[in-house]
This record gives structure tokens, sequence and C-alpha cells, in this order.
């Protein structure tokens, strides 16, 4: 009995570390993308949307993998900095979220602003062996506290 107690805790822990690794990776990427954003590493970029990707716009604008792209690379809408504040992944299966919240520092059409904006990426892949790619964007503008 005390060999299978202790059998089934090491294997939750071996299964506990396995997902946590696969958040972490996910995470990682998540924080790349961003980094790509700032550095307009379009070809970087273009390579983990996935060919379906939707991006939805704080303002509800819909956009496609190439309307983003277009958008990003045309420099009317560029990313300046983005300050990651907090996230949090979940992963089931051969799909992945990540959820958080961050400073975004943005010039569009010329004016430079700071947006309090908390985001939501869904990222998919075909196998468990595959690279994730993200298939969708959200982001929402958070009211400041009075």
């Amino acid at each position: 009995m005390k060999a299978i107690s202790i059998a089934l805790l090491l294997l939750t822990g071996t299964t506990a570390f396995a997902q946590s690794k696969r958040e972490t990776a996910l995470k990682a990427l998540s924080s790349q993308i961003f980094q790509w954003e700032v550095g307009s590493h379009f070809d970087s970029l273009e390579n983990v949307l996935h060919k379906r990707l939707v991006v939805l716009s704080s303002a509800g604008v819909i956009q496609s993998k190439a309307a983003y792209l277009a958008r990003l690379k045309g420099g009317n809408f560029v990313h300046n900095s983005i300050n990651v504040e907090e996230s949090d992944v979940v992963i089931e299966q051969n799909t992945g979220t990540v959820t958080g919240k961050g400073l975004f520092d943005v010039t569009v059409g010329g004016k430079q602003t700071v947006l309090h904006l908390a985001y939501l990426e869904v990222f998919t892949r075909s196998t468990t062996k595959s690279a994730w790619k993200l298939l969708a964007l959200h982001a929402s503008v958070i009211p400041e506290s009075k």
C-alpha cells in the first residue's frame, strides 16, 4: 500500500511538472510575440500566426492575419513597448490560452499613448509535437480606477 501511494505521488508530481513546463513554454511564446511586435520582426511574427488568425481590437474591429500584419507593417500602428503585468496560461490538449494584463505603449496615427489592456490569446497546434500557432487575439482597455 505504501509503495502504491509513493508511486501515485511521483506520477502526480511528474504530470504536474510536465504541465508546468508546457505552460511556461507557451507563456514564453506569448512574450516573444510581444517582443517581435515591438521590434518589428514581422517575418518571425508571421510564422507563429495561424493562417486563420482573428484579431479583435478593443474598438471592436475584426482583422485577419493579412490585415493585422499589413497594419503593423504600414507604420500607422506601432508597438513602442509592452510591459506585461500578469499572465496566466491554460492548456487543454492542443489548445492553449494566455490571459493577461499589461501596459501597451503604442503610436497610432502619429500619436503616442499608453493603454492599460487585458488580453486573451488563443493558441492551437495540430499535434502535441507541433509548434503552437496564434489563432485568436482580443484586447480590452481596462478602465481607470476612480
